[in-house]
């Protein structure tokens, strides 16, 4: 049997739109087709619904990412929507439905997870290397930890002072062999925020801050092999980075800054995906 389409003059009069964005909504038949045609005065993400039921034999300015302007159109294919032969409509109440972007993937936008390589870039010291791992949730607000290490955990037996003296039972002076070693280390968890650049939920602006431990332990060597911490540059306690971050279509980059007990400084980078 041949398929075909009903259409009666009521449905042309019972179109209308579910949201301030779409206006000036008509309608018409086109063979088997029907063309919806609309003015959409911002960006939105827009759907076609017949009744409460979302129409999916939908091509044109229809999902996301649809741009502004006049004439927008949607052709719906009832004949591909149903399995039936026929499709008759009779008092059929059509709905333009449309959401602003950010509000779209605020409601829909699963979880999406962070995976960054790490580089701290200190001023007077080697790089140090390591991860940053997270989640945002619903564009907004999410988590993360980093941690980054020089790999150097060579112990320091002895402890000097800024004049190279050495506290034991009493004072005394050291002689050095002239190598040096730094070991380095943080672990820092906190706030991450993703925010908006486009239509596509992969293409974000965001900033983070979080707190953790963190140690700086610079070392000279002793003609006898032993080490002995420079109590000056040493810094051992709270850690505390912050920076921002990009993502274009997942590839994700961030910069930053690193502090240790607010004494020790160092900025950080990164790069991976987010997916």
């Amino acid at each position: 049997m041949r398929k075909y389409i009903i259409l009666l003059f009521l449905l042309f009069s019972a179109i209308t739109s579910f949201a301030e964005n779409a206006s000036n909504i008509r309608v018409r038949q086109e063979g088997k087709a029907i063309v919806i045609t609309y003015d959409l005065s911002k960006n939105s993400f827009v759907r076609l619904l017949r009744g409460s039921e979302e129409l999916t034999a939908v091509t044109g300015d229809v999902g996301k990412g649809v741009s502004a302007g006049k004439d927008r159109q949607i052709v719906w294919k009832p004949l591909e929507e149903y399995e039936d032969e026929e499709f008759i409509a009779r008092g059929v109440q059509f709905k333009v439905e449309t959401m602003d972007s950010y509000d779209y993937y605020s409601q829909n936008a699963k979880i999406r997870t962070l995976v960054l390589g790490q580089v701290g870039i200190p001023v007077t010291s080697q790089l140090n290397y390591g991860v940053k791992i997270g989640q945002v949730y619903n564009y907004a607000f999410g988590w993360y930890v980093n941690g980054r290490s020089n790999f150097n955990f060579t112990p320091a037996e002895l402890t000097c002072d800024a004049g190279g003296y050495i506290d034991g039972e009493r004072p005394f002076y050291s002689f050095y062999s002239g190598n040096r070693s730094i070991t380095y280390y943080i672990i820092n968890a906190g706030l991450l925020m993703a925010c908006p650049i486009s239509d596509n939920m992969f293409n974000t602006v965001g900033l983070y801050v979080g707190v953790g431990y963190g140690k700086r332990e610079f070392k000279w060597e002793t003609t006898d092999g032993l080490w002995v911490k420079y109590a000056p540059t040493s810094h051992t306690g709270c850690s505390v980075n912050m920076g921002f971050l990009f993502s274009i279509y997942g590839v994700t980059f961030e910069f930053g800054v690193n502090t240790i007990n607010f004494k020790w400084a160092e900025l950080e980078a990164g790069i991976g995906f987010m997916f």
